[in-house]
Order: C-alpha cells, then structure tokens, then sequence
C-alpha cells in the first residue's frame, strides 16, 4: 500500500480526465452563491443573475404532488404514461400538429436530455453565440468540437445564412463534421425570440447540410407577444416533419418547479425518431432510471392543456412581460444598450456606451464588470463571456462589457412572500384594471441607476 503513487498530493499527476480537467462550476450557481455570501454578511444584493422561476407552484398541481408524497417506486425510463399523455396533448395544441405520447420521453430535467443527446448523435456542434452558459459545457463533456454561429452585434439573437454558411465551413476547414445545432427561443440570454424567417433560414440550412436540430424550448410558452413564437406558424407541422428536430423542454420555468426535476423530450414521428428515441432510453436506463415519482405525478397536471393551467400559463407570461420590460426601461433609462425582450425573463444589455469610464477602472471584460458591479454595487448579474461572447469589441461589437440579467428574483423576498402573497399578484395579473407594484424591480432599478451614476463620475 504505501508503495502506491498518491495522485492528488502534489505529485503533478491529475487524476481527471482531460474533458474533466476543463469543467468548472456553472456561472448561474456561482453567482447564485455570491449573491448568498453578501446576503449572509447583512450585505444588500439585487439577484439580477440566477434565472430561476419564482412564482408560486398552481394549486392543483402542488397537491398533485403532496398526494403521490409516499409513491417511491421507480416509474418506467420512459416516463409516466399519463405524464408522456399530458405532454402530448398540450404540444399538439401549442404546435398545431398530433404529437403521440410514444414520441414522448421524461427525464429528471431536460439539462440531463442534453447532456445526453450530445452524447449519442454523430458529429460536432454548431451553437448560436450568445447561449446558454450550460450549452458549451455540455459539448465538451461529449467530446465534441464546438463551432459559434455569430449573431446580430445588436440583438445577439438573429442569425443570417451567411453566418451559418461561414461556420460551417470553417468547422469543415477544420476537419470537423458538423453534425448536430442547437437553438433556444425564446433565448437566454437575450430574452428574444426568432422570428419566423429566421427560423426558415436555420431550417433550411440544417436541412441542406443534413444537420440535426435541437430547440431547447424550456421559454416556449413564456412569449409576450402572441405573434411571436419559437417555430414557424401556423405551418409548424410541417417545420418539425421537415428534416431531423428534436425538441426538449420542462417544468423548471414556466411552473417555477426546478427543484423538481421534471424535462421531457419530443421526437418525430419517423425513423429517425425512433432510432434516437431508443438510442436515448437504453442511455438513460443506465444514467438516471427515471424522474421522480411525485414530480412527474404533478408534472402530469401541470402539463395538461386545461382552462385552469392555460390561465396559470398566461398569468405567469403577463408579470413576466412587466417585469422583463420594466428592467428594459430602465436599462435604457440609464444609458445602456440593449434589445428589447421578447420572451423568457432575461435583459441582455452591454456597458459599451461607458467603455472608457469602465477601462479608466482598469474594468476590460465583462466578467469584471460582473465582478465590480456585485463587490462595489451590490447587484449580481452574469458575464456575458460565460455566455459565449468574446472579450474584445473589435472582433464582437458590444461584446466586451455585456451582462445577462434575470428578472425573476424581483417578485418576492422569501418563500413565506411568495406563498403568501404570490397567489394574489398572479390573480392581479389577470385584472388589466389594477395596476401590478413590483417593489423588487423599482429597487433594481434605482441601484442600476446609482451604478451608472458612479461610472459617470469617472473621469475619463
């Protein structure tokens, strides 16, 4: 035994992996983590960073779950037939097209489903830049090489047939073989939504180069204008017949039930399908085994397209409309860049108009403008390199100082206000007779301004 080489004592000899060697703790969770710390210390912080749904759980669906509270045996890999149902039914209203339960696949969350897909498609990626900060991670984990598809340098979101064209040869240049492309609409970290030719255009370029596309659509039904949406209308049917798609969604943001870990995958209709579907059952059969019983017994009635969840549905977009664009204003307001939200519960502003004041701080990127801003500020958002983006506005415009900021912590200070109080604000949200207070938000606001204000008195 004591002849055996110790591999973590300073030896130089790392016993990870080399993909394992290049992970590092998602940037939503470290922030989530500062913003803690400083709470803890009697520190103010605004929690602009951690995009997680706060809302009250719906009633029928939170005793759903308090009544399957002692079912703890393990449901098939699949899913819960009734969930897989569920989801059925409501997709096929949403995308104007029969969706089978049999497409249907659930998962402790679609974060894992991803993780997955990575896994067992054939070929390299193509991802929009900015994306999500898990996206990158992912990839890697799979061993796969990443391409960035540029974005428009002021929305961040839209994506021309030239920038896919360029990315794709120069992933071919490269000896790679693009294979698979994700896309997330509405997107975090922008907060927009493609629009319909633009989705055509990611259609037929994944089509002509037989490319797999993944739409993450965990925002889908938060869209704040009903002529926007995350797939070509009223034609969806035939957008997702159309080539090789697959779609991944959850309960995480519009049901504000992250914790409980319910994501589902939906699949076509076809061969390929099939193929990928069992491909990914035999995958989760040795990985996960199933999600959890009385979340997907929830998840079942949450999903379902009935009148009481499609009012909680359209509820829950409302305040996020409000909010969303309420931080956009005063973004705006405080002389910042940034295009308007569409969806989800994200702002994606950039600094750019207060680079020199920001450099004359020694302040180059946006991880420390993040940095600066929670330490000397107390308003916690997230980075847009961690986004994706390229620390140097030369080579993206606006991309060195932009950060990603949720709006979704501005609703209530604790559990106990969120149970108490969060029923009533969602009810309000129905009435367009009175007026909705956010307190959170005008607070946000007001620091925002007294950050700015300090960048101003720089001198330069």
């Amino acid at each position: 035994m004591g002849s055996q080489i110790d591999r973590s004592s300073g030896d130089g000899i790392s016993p990870l992996t080399a993909v394992a060697q290049q992970l590092h703790l998602s940037p939503t969770l470290q922030i989530n983590e500062a913003s803690r710390l400083r709470a803890e210390k009697g520190q103010s912080v605004v929690r602009l960073g951690f995009g997680e749904a706060t809302f009250p759980i719906q009633k029928d669906v939170l005793a759903a779950h308090r009544e399957a509270s002692k079912a703890t045996s393990y449901l098939p890999v699949a899913g819960l037939m009734s969930l897989r149902q569920s989801i059925a039914a409501f997709q096929s209203h949403r995308l104007g097209t029969p969706v089978k339960a049999e497409q249907v696949v659930v998962a402790p969350g679609s974060k894992p489903l991803l993780f997955a897909l990575f896994d067992i498609l054939e070929g390299d990626v193509l991802l929009p830049r900015p994306s999500w900060v898990s996206y990158e991670p992912q990839v890697l984990h799979a061993g796969k090489k990443l391409f960035w598809v540029e974005t428009d340098p002021v929305d961040r979101h839209t994506i021309t047939a030239a920038a896919l064209e360029k990315t794709y040869s120069q992933a071919i240049t490269d000896g790679a073989h693009p294979r698979i492309m994700l896309i997330n609409s509405p997107s975090n970290p922008t907060g927009r939504v493609f629009s319909e030719e633009n989705l055509e255009i990611i259609n037929t370029f994944c089509t002509t180069h037989n490319i797999t596309l993944i739409s993450d659509e965990i925002y889908s039904d938060i869209v704040f204008d009903a002529s926007l949406t995350s797939a070509p209308s009223p034609c969806y049917g035939d957008w997702f017949s159309v080539g090789h798609k697959i779609m991944t969604g959850g309960m995480s943001k519009t049901y504000s039930a992250g914790g409980w870990r319910v994501g589902f995958m939906i699949v076509q209709d076809t061969e390929f399908g099939a193929t990928v579907q069992k491909a990914l059952l035999a995958y989760a059969s040795e990985c996960w085994s199933a999600a959890s019983t009385p979340a997907q017994e929830a998840a079942t009635v949450a999903f379902a397209p009935t009148p009481v969840m499609d009012l909680y549905r359209s509820q829950v977009a409302k305040l996020h409309k409000q909010c969303a664009m309420g931080l956009c204003k005063g973004l705006v307001d405080c002389g910042l860049d940034v295009a308007e939200p569409q969806g989800a519960f994200y702002v994606y502003p950039s600094f750019q108009p207060y680079a020199a004041q920001l450099k004359a701080l020694g302040i180059t990127t946006s991880l420390q403008l993040s940095h600066w801003l929670i330490s000397e500020c107390g308003v916690a958002a997230l980075p847009g390199s961690a986004f994706g983006e390229i620390d140097d506005d030369k080579q993206v415009p606006g991309g060195t100082f932009r950060l990603r900021m949720a709006t979704s912590y501005l609703y209530f200070h604790d559990e106990a206000e969120r149970y108490g109080t969060g029923y009533d604000l969602l009810a309000t949200a129905s009435n367009k007779a009175h007026p909705i207070s956010l307190p959170l938000l005008d607070e946000a606001i007001k620091s925002l301004h007294a950050a700015v204000d300090r960048l101003k008195a720089v001198k330069v």
